[in-house]
């Protein structure tokens, strides 16, 4: 069973407008909520593709209702702790005709202890044949021992952890010796204090310097340019993107880890992982919103079969 776990999920307003203008009264129509939360993201694609899954976390108040029905509405089996108090945040995104995108996000609420103790109990039931994906941030009002606790839970269950997380928390799950990470090239510099554009073989040195601080496997997205996987073998292979218009990058690298696991479910390794990592990221990124299992199956024969560094 993969289980997905979001600690801080989002109700994404998102508003289409011909152009902004500060301090005016505006009018819009066909505005949406849509669910959000990069671990909700990877829920939905496994749930379009047919991959069986869970969708964890916490939420709260209404707005915390909401996200969970939308992500039921979307197919996907869900498990939240659900707080009285507070609200799950909402995020205002306005995107203009022109693409460009001006996006107000909101702060989780405040998480009890005992909160924490219910989450954890939902993964009583853990076991070495389940993939566990934690993504996205960590909500302000977390407690500072949940997430240490929620990756011990992970590492005696003996799970396969799958981590796409930036920063502190991303660091903070390397000793835990996570299945896969997956970073992307900003996220890289980010870490080892770089600055400008990386080489290929440049980010095949810096996973390598994951691979040592405790990561198994390590895919770094590189967007249009496509990804690179560094196997707990030692062998690095490049998969180039899908050449096409994209329109919007939000959850392209949510998709790109549903296509990976779906991927390594169907070949039985990260190789095959990797092409249909590809296919998704590029599929979402082509549209707005997250693909459909369809629209990332239509992407496939367009990539390249990834090649040796």
């Amino acid at each position: 069973m993969i289980i997905t776990v979001t600690l801080n999920p989002a109700l994404d307003y998102q508003i289409p407008l011909e152009r902004f203008e500060p301090g005016a009264i505006q009018w819009f129509s066909q505005s949406a909520f849509i669910p959000g939360g990069k671990g909700v993201n990877v829920s939905m694609l496994l749930s379009s593709l047919g991959v069986e899954n869970r969708a964890l976390g916490i939420a709260a108040g209404f707005t915390g209702r909401e996200i969970v029905r939308l992500v039921e509405e979307a197919g996907c089996k869900t498990d939240f702790v659900l707080l009285e108090e507070g609200l799950s945040r909402v995020n205002v995104k306005l995107r203009t005709a022109d693409g460009v995108e001006t996006a107000f996000n909101g702060k989780g609420p405040q998480i009890s202890s005992q909160a924490v103790d219910a989450f954890l109990n939902k993964l009583s039931g853990l076991s070495g044949e389940d993939v566990l994906v934690l993504s996205g941030s960590l909500p302000a009002g977390l407690p500072e021992t949940a997430f240490p606790r929620l990756l011990e839970t992970v590492r005696k269950a003996g799970a396969r952890l799958v981590v796409d997380m930036s920063g502190d928390p991303l660091l903070a799950a390397l000793p835990y010796r996570p299945y896969l990470i997956k970073p992307n090239d900003e996220e890289l510099r980010e870490i080892f204090s770089l600055e400008g554009p990386l080489s290929v073989l440049e980010v095949k040195e810096y996973a390598g310097r994951l691979q040592h601080m405790g990561a198994r496997n390590v895919i770094i997205s590189l967007g249009a340019k496509g990804a690179l996987l560094l196997e707990e073998s030692g062998r690095c292979l490049f998969c180039h993107g899908v050449r096409g218009d994209a329109v919007s990058t939000v959850g392209a690298g949510d998709s790109l880890v549903a296509g990976t696991l779906f991927g390594l479910g169907l070949h039985g390794t990260l190789e095959g992982g990797l092409k249909w990592g590809v296919a998704a990221g590029s599929a979402t990124a082509f549209q707005e919103g997250i693909a459909t299992g369809d629209q990332v199956k239509a992407q496939f024969p367009a990539v390249e079969n990834p090649h040796v560094l």
